[in-house]
């Protein structure tokens, strides 16, 4: 039963959804009776389940959240996402989309590099989420009819991940992207002077949060620049893309013993006291150690609820 009038223009689909284990929200397995590919969708908690000997297979993969996805590709997916798995800057995952061969010899690498430039680009032109990068999708000389082929894989591809409830490349609703915070606006020079230690208390609604993987770190913009709350993380590595002046000012924190050990973490150390930076971009660079700018910091997505009591 459909409750609209059958189009005869357009060619119908079906998609089947297999849950080999049961339940609602855990595995879900989506392909079509007529395409090669298919579709496993499951919860990014179930990385560590998988079995390493199935899941030894090429395959291009979607992690996601609500507002940021990383489109990646492999020779082994098994392999690479229990990399991911322990990798703290995929950490932001709660979906796990995995693209591979309905039959394991219809799909290759070439397919999953093809898949993963193809959909990235869909995905940055959908503007519905935030896609975090690492090293730039290749783009492949292919033949005329490998790309035709390929080009069929993008297609049905796009309409089983949206079965599976992938929202990265289409969706009904509006963009989850965080909005920018135009914060450089506030800042001086970002070679100023450096508070440490002052006296914190943001305006209500002021405060903002850092978007770089898993690091925590709270701060809000001031009339002489922006001020990062104690309790604050601070990445340990340094990348080398960074200015000079990120060491400098990490050199500072340590010499005013501004910066301690988190207990059982490596890579990162905490802020024990409120620092005012000259803006809030050279507050992101120190922060996280990388080439970053303002846009960094923005309205938290999930606000802490206040609890007050008499």
């Amino acid at each position: 039963m459909t409750l609209f009038s059958a189009n005869s223009s357009v060619q119908a689909a079906c998609t089947n959804v297999h849950r080999p284990m049961g339940g609602i929200e855990g595995l879900r397995e989506v392909h079509d009776d007529v395409g090669r590919l298919s579709v496993s969708a499951f919860p990014a908690a179930m990385i560590k389940d998988m079995s390493m000997t199935r899941a030894a297979v090429p395959a291009c993969y979607v992690l996601a959240d609500h507002c940021t996805a990383y489109i990646g590709e492999t020779g082994n997916i098994g392999r690479r996402l229990s990399d991911h798995y322990r990798d703290q800057s995929k950490s932001f995952a709660r979906e796990v989309y995995v693209i591979s061969g309905y039959e394991g010899a219809w799909f290759d690498t070439t397919a999953a590099l093809y898949l993963q430039y193809r959909l990235t680009k869909i995905a940055e032109q959908a503007g519905l989420v935030d896609i975090m990068k690492g090293a730039n999708p290749q783009v492949l000389e292919l033949p005329s009819h490998r790309r035709a082929s390929l080009d069929i894989f993008v297609e049905h591809g796009e309409r089983l991940l949206f079965d599976a409830g992938c929202r990265v490349l289409r969706s009904n609703f509006a963009s989850q992207r965080r909005p920018v915070v135009e914060a450089d606006a506030v800042g001086l020079d970002d070679a100023g002077p450096m508070q440490i230690g002052v006296v914190a208390t943001p305006p209500v609604g002021s405060e903002l949060e850092l978007v770089y993987g898993d690091l925590w770190a709270r701060g809000y913009p001031t009339p002489e620049g922006f001020v990062v709350l104690a309790g604050s993380e601070v990445r340990s590595t340094v990348n080398p893309s960074a200015p000079q002046i990120v060491d400098t000012r990490r050199d500072e924190l340590m010499d005013a013993e501004a910066l301690v050990a988190i207990p059982g973490v490596q890579d990162r150390q905490r802020l024990c006291v409120a620092v005012r930076f000259p803006s809030a971009a050279i507050a992101a660079k120190v922060v996280t150690g990388a080439h970053v700018d303002s846009s960094k910091w923005q309205p938290p997505r999930y606000p802490r609820p206040i609890l007050i009591a008499a």
